[in-house]
């Protein structure tokens, strides 16, 4: 009996956490396309929304509104939050010219001052969400086969049927 309850505690609170966890976003993107990493802020204050995005540890971009953005190093020139989406809590990442090395879980924060008057803030999580990256597909070429001087040649089973076909007419008319 005891045993049962003890995997009922385990498995409630297995259940718990999964449960309050973060739910995480998939995106995908093929090299060299333009995805975007969604972000909705739960709340559009009066305060100035400052947004911070990383990688693992790293930072890939950081916005306070009204004020100069910071793009990691690899995504200078690459990312952006749009101020004007921002202000409406779009909070969204945009991600350009698709790197296979991109790929990972990118987690989106907010950090808010604990009060007006005091210097110590704190981060509040907002979204996490893994871009995988595919690379593109090669390009289907169709190409005519050439002779030696560069002129375009009919496919092989074209000319048999040429062939066959000026033979029976030979033989016929023969």
């Amino acid at each position: 009996m005891t045993s049962v309850f003890s995997i009922c505690i385990v498995l409630g609170s297995m259940c718990v956490s999964l449960l309050s966890a973060e739910a995480e976003i998939t995106v995908s993107g093929q090299v060299g396309s333009t995805p975007v990493l969604p972000c909705k802020l739960q709340s559009v204050g009066t305060e100035t929304p400052h947004i911070r995005w990383s990688i693992k540890s790293e930072i890939v971009f950081e916005h306070v509104l009204g004020k100069e953005s910071y793009q990691g190093e690899g995504y200078e020139g690459r990312v952006d939050v749009p101020e004007e989406e921002l202000r409406k809590g779009n909070c969204s990442l945009v991600l350009r010219n698709l790197s296979l090395t991109d790929e990972g879980v990118y987690t989106s924060y907010q950090i808010v001052r604990r009060s007006k008057r005091s210097i110590m803030t704190k981060r509040e999580d907002i979204s996490r969400v893994k871009l995988s990256v595919q690379e593109k597909p090669p390009e289907k070429r169709t190409e005519i086969p050439t002779d030696d001087a560069g002129m375009k040649c009919p496919h092989p089973p074209i000319m048999v049927l040429s062939l066959i076909s000026c033979l029976l007419l030979q033989f016929f008319f023969a």
